[in-house]
């Protein structure tokens, strides 16, 4: 679906209380929009592993242990894939008093955060299951984007150009005006939209049938067009 903006800017007698006369040859500017649905064809996901123990170093070794079980098992089954750890921390557990006072810690709690960027999309069942099987606790972000987006970027302009010079014309038909050189072309960076996925590892682990489907992604693009009026009708020029 596009909309059109129209402004049209006529040559003649300006009147005395219009604040600024306009001046420059008339124009006619066009809108044109596009969505484009693709289908991804990479996956990025983040995977969480969460340990929690007495003191801060408990917590941490046995978080360490247990990611570098994780990443093992993730480079042994894709080589090639980018695989590294995005973040850790190490933060204290809280009991407030319901009086108020002053909080007691009760422990800690390390978490790791690993992310796996997937080029073979039939793999990513596979990367969940070895996440479930070696203690990963949950799956932060699974996002399904574009390898190369720049292709999609430029049919999604494409479409939105062709759109706004098919409103061009189409006016310029409608309303009897003669289009002229294109003068100026604006546009907006192409907006890619992919829903994000969520994953309940609890779920997966009861049943290996759960589907994980990655849709579409949406490419938005906006393009507008401004052309030059060289000819106006009959009606227009003898008034």
């Amino acid at each position: 679906m596009w909309r059109i903006l129209i402004f049209l800017i006529c040559l003649g007698e300006v009147k005395a209380q219009s604040p600024q006369p306009l001046s420059g040859p008339p124009s006619i500017r066009v809108h044109g929009q596009s969505t484009l649905s693709v289908k991804p064809d990479q996956a990025e996901l983040d995977i969480g592993v969460i340990t929690r123990a007495a003191s801060a170093k408990a917590a941490s070794d046995q978080n360490a242990a247990q990611a570098d079980r994780l990443l093992k098992q993730l480079r042994a089954l894709l080589p090639s894939a980018t695989i590294e750890t995005v973040n850790f921390s190490v933060n204290p557990t809280y009991r407030y008093p319901k009086d108020g006072g002053t909080p007691e810690i009760l422990g800690y709690s390390a978490d790791n955060t690993v992310r796996v960027v997937l080029d073979d999309l039939s793999m990513l069942r596979k990367v969940i299951d070895v996440a479930t099987k070696t203690g990963a606790t949950n799956i932060n972000r699974l996002d399904f984007t574009l390898h190369d987006e720049k292709p999609a970027r430029a049919r999604a302009l494409a479409d939105a150009a062709s759109q706004a010079e098919s409103a061009a014309e189409a006016l310029a038909a409608s309303l009897k005006l003669k289009l002229g050189p294109l003068l100026l072309v604006e546009e907006s960076q192409p907006v890619i939209i992919s829903p994000a996925r969520q994953v309940d590892l609890e779920k997966l682990r009861a049943s290996d049938l759960t589907p994980i489907s990655p849709g579409n992604i949406d490419v938005h693009a906006n393009v507008d067009l401004t052309y030059e009026i060289v000819e106006l009708t009959q009606r227009h020029t003898e008034r």
